[in-house]
């Protein structure tokens, strides 16, 4: 099942496919990237913005992923929630 906005795939689909690398990590190996490393490019944990999954799913079935604004509104919704 891809997370990606259309056809294309999403950016952490496409970053699966290089072996060994996960997008699904925890706070914990998170934050010690966050801090080794000073970024971190993981998918976004359930609590970070609860909405957006169920508003995917309700644009699935109203075919309306490739809608530009409701793209975006995904986007800036884990963008502002993580600060």
């Amino acid at each position: 099942l891809s997370r990606g906005l259309g056809h294309t795939g999403g950016t952490l689909d496409k970053l699966e496919s290089i072996p060994g690398w996960r997008a699904d990590i925890s706070n914990e190996e998170m934050m010690r990237a966050l801090t080794d490393v000073g970024a971190v490019i993981c998918a976004p944990g359930s609590g970070l913005a609860p909405a957006d999954k169920k508003l995917y799913a309700l644009r699935d079935v109203t075919s309306t992923v490739d809608c530009i604004p409701l793209i975006a509104s995904s986007i800036m919704s884990k963008k502002i929630a993580e600060g």
